[in-house]
């Protein structure tokens, strides 16, 4: 799959928005006014969690986590935990937000791995079944996510993907992405281009 990216890595660069490195760079450059309603928005906006439609109170939380980790990171799992606790929804009902707990860390530790839709596609992973624990089900995200870490720094150490992440950078010139970012980026923006099919229309072409 990475000889894949670095074969089509133009058509791949191509697809991704200026404002995807741009709103970024903003994100860790104002970091320190995450309780501001202005980064609150744009966060929103740029990690996708509008769409999620989670109440009030749980951004509140979620926040002033955020401002707070400055000091203290807390441990992934201890994170999911705690905000799990709080209700995402207007009716009170729970829901477990593995992906923007791996946001919030990332903003304080770039270099930690993101985890969505389009990185767990990428490498088959299936989502914990809801029926099961939620202790359960948060030990199987967080294993996929140390996984994660140790792949990355195997992609790096190997040099997988040097000239799509030396593309990336020569088309966007990033001031604050790390490599992992980058390789996040670039498996995002080409899982999202098999998805909208660019195997049926031919511009990625397996061989």
């Amino acid at each position: 799959m990475f000889r894949l990216i670095e074969t089509h890595i133009r058509s791949i660069v191509g697809s991704i928005p200026a404002a995807h490195v741009r709103d970024y760079d903003w994100l860790v450059e104002n970091i320190d006014r995450a309780g501001e309603s202005e980064f609150q928005s744009k966060y929103r906006a740029y990690w996708a969690m509008n769409a999620a439609r989670l109440s009030p109170s749980y951004y509140q939380e979620y926040f002033g986590r955020l401002a707070a980790a400055t000091d203290s990171m807390p441990t992934l799992g201890n994170l999911v935990g705690d905000l799990y606790k709080v209700p995402t929804h207007r009716n009170e009902r729970q829901s477990l937000q593995f992906s923007f707990a791996t946001k919030l860390i990332h903003m304080k530790n770039r270099r930690l791995p993101i985890y969505d839709s389009q990185i767990a596609a990428f490498y088959f992973f299936r989502e914990p079944a809801r029926t099961l624990s939620l202790g359960n089900r948060i030990s199987q995200l967080e294993s996929f996510h140390r996984f994660l870490r140790s792949e990355y720094a195997r992609i790096l150490a190997n040099d997988l993907l040097t000239a799509s992440i030396t593309a990336f950078r020569a088309a966007f010139l990033p001031v604050y992405f790390t490599d992992e970012k980058v390789i996040d980026s670039l498996i995002w923006a080409f899982v999202s281009r098999l998805r909208s099919g660019a195997t049926r229309e031919g511009s990625v072409i397996y061989s």
